[in-house]
């Protein structure tokens, strides 16, 4: 009885640290975003898709079907929000904890 409760303990602290990893691939790919969204001749659309091949090959991958990003730049900033599933230890586990929500800015380039 003492195994399966250490057992427990151990998987939800593997499943934290899964869960702040994540937080922190899916903040990073943001920002790198936006840095790619705010170069002069670059649509904001570009940047969902730099945010997906990022995390193609991580351990984030597993959940990357739920992810949702949208990029809008107002004056100088660029700003791209991302919104996606936690991954789980497990592949029945995904979305037990609560759904990563990111931001990324970074400030527009101009020509001229």
């Amino acid at each position: 009885m003492v195994i399966v409760m250490l057992l427990m303990i151990f998987l939800g602290l593997l499943s934290i640290c899964l869960w702040a990893y994540s937080r922190n691939l899916l903040t990073s790919a943001a920002a790198d975003a936006a840095r790619y969204a705010a170069n002069a001749d670059v649509p904001d659309a570009a940047a969902a898709q730099r945010v997906q091949d990022q995390l193609a090959g991580t351990l984030a991958g597993g959940t990357l079907d739920t992810l949702q990003c949208s990029a809008s730049g107002q004056g100088l900033m660029v700003q791209v929000n991302c919104t996606m599933d936690a991954p789980g230890v497990i592949g029945w586990l995904d979305g037990a904890f609560p759904a990563l929500t990111v931001t990324g800015h970074a400030a527009a380039e101009t020509t001229g």
